[in-house]
């Protein structure tokens, strides 16, 4: 079974602002990698990585999971709607 490390890549923030209103500040632009441990980069907002975590989790065991689009990635938003994070796999 394949093991990959998946890449966040914060797309999209509300209202275009230059970071979001979580504590982290995280910018868009700005990716994090997702391994067998938390991201530590700059560090990812909790609030963030709670909502990313399970479709990360799954996709970091799977070639392909349902619920993706185009090639292979997966949309998800922050819990406060502010932030907008790409998750796609690491194919090494």
């Amino acid at each position: 079974m394949a093991v990959y490390n998946i890449r966040c890549e914060v797309m999209s923030i509300a209202g275009d602002k230059e970071q979001c209103i979580g504590a982290a500040r995280m910018k868009k632009g700005e990716v994090f990698i997702f391994e067998a441990r938390t991201p530590e980069t700059r560090g990812m907002c909790v609030r963030a990585f709670n909502a990313i975590f399970p479709s990360a989790f799954a996709m970091r065991f799977s070639e392909k999971m349902p619920w993706e689009k185009g090639d292979g990635y997966v949309d998800v938003t922050c819990p406060d709607g502010d932030i907008v994070i790409r998750l796609s796999r690491i194919r090494e």
